[in-house]
């Protein structure tokens, strides 16, 4: 038997003292109720790199089962450096960095760097509306995560079906396979969050942050 834990380990929690059903009532509840702030709902206001960091953390902490942190201000600076995440002005992140931050921590779970490069660079050569495709990313994903998680725990996990429509700067709808492919990254990141707290509930995992 293990001795007392310290804040961060991920622990195996006995089967008498873990009730399945309560654990998977409270992740479905957070689930089926989950949202993310889109873009008109982020501050007004340009934000220090310190700022930056709790917000994504906050907003993203859904994704977590252990205490691995989802971004650092190391991250931040490499994706700058790499042209993924645009340069702060005078040390200050808008809310275009915020969206772009927080795509960037989510969907790295899925993509690799370079993917998630790739995406962007097919978004502005088709001069997507970017804070629209954002706020549909965002939605599609909260509806996908609902269906994932039905308030019974003996239900079936369904597939959200919705339909991802990007358009660009004068509103006309984009060409190309852009919008298939950014939802069907959508639909594996879901699944993947789903995978990953279903494995910590079936297994007695409990990650405690430090």
């Amino acid at each position: 038997m293990r001795g007392r834990a310290m804040a961060g380990d991920v622990v195996a929690v006995p089967d008498d003292a873990f009730d399945f059903e309560v654990a998977y009532g409270q992740l479905a509840t957070r689930m089926r109720s989950l949202h993310i702030a889109r873009v008109a709902e982020m501050p007004r206001i340009e934000l220090y790199l310190d700022q930056v960091l709790s917000l994504v953390s906050t907003e993203l902490s859904f994704m977590c089962v252990t205490s691995d942190k989802l971004v650092t201000g190391s991250m931040v600076n490499n994706y700058v450096k790499q042209r993924i995440v645009p340069a702060p002005v005078r040390k200050r992140y808008t809310r275009r960095h915020l969206a772009t931050l927080l795509f960037v921590c989510a969907f790295k779970r899925v993509l690799s760097i370079a993917q998630i490069g790739q995406l962007f660079m097919l978004s502005s050569q088709l001069n997507i509306d970017v804070e629209r495709a954002y706020d549909a990313v965002v939605g599609l994903f909260e509806r996908a995560m609902a269906g994932l998680f039905p308030e019974d725990p003996a239900g079936h996990p369904e597939r959200h079906d919705g339909e991802l429509v990007l358009v660009d700067s004068s509103g006309n709808r984009v060409p190309g396979e852009l919008e298939r492919l950014l939802e069907n990254a959508v639909f594996l990141l879901a699944y993947t969050v789903y995978v990953d707290h279903m494995l910590a509930l079936e297994t007695h995992v409990v990650g405690h942050e430090g």
